[in-house]
């Protein structure tokens, strides 16, 4: 009996995507782009202005950029941030954002000092991560807010 459960834990190293939920690191891009690869979407992976890993994403029309945080010189980051910007021109007013941020769970938001409105939202991944169907449950979570607030602030 031991022989099969060994050959299973063995397959499950050696064969990763048999249907077994991977982690999602930050370590790097590489991770989190291959998530939104194996969901069918091309993502952009560049370098932010820092030099950390930063992933543009078009997932099924919600557009959003992802940023990198704790890194090493540009590696071994332990955290990401889902972000999305709205050139507003000052048109949503802070009592807006304030009403959200006091209602909200997820998704903080706020305005830049260009008058744009803003939201982001952290996640804190450390160095084991995060398996791929719980990312997948945060990924939706992320799009659900980000399109709740875009309906707030009648964009």
């Amino acid at each position: 009996m031991s022989f099969i459960r060994n050959l299973v834990a063995t397959s499950v190293f050696l064969f990763p995507g048999m249907g077994i939920a991977q982690q999602i690191v930050a370590t790097d891009g590489t991770s989190v782009a291959a998530f939104f690869e194996a969901e069918g979407v091309e993502p952009t992976i560049e370098t932010d202005n820092v030099g950390d890993p930063k992933i543009e994403v078009d997932y099924y029309g919600s557009e959003f950029s992802i940023y990198y945080y704790g890194c090493d010189d540009g590696k071994n980051c332990d955290s990401i941030q889902f972000f999305s910007g709205y050139r507003t021109d000052g048109s949503v007013r802070l009592s807006k954002v304030n009403e959200w941020n006091a209602d909200k769970r997820y998704g903080i938001a706020y305005i830049s000092s260009t008058g744009s409105t803003r939201i982001e939202q952290d996640v804190y991944l450390g160095r084991e991560g995060m398996n791929s169907d719980d990312f997948a449950k945060l990924v939706g979570i992320w799009v659900r807010t980000m399109k709740d607030f875009e309906e707030h602030i009648d964009w």
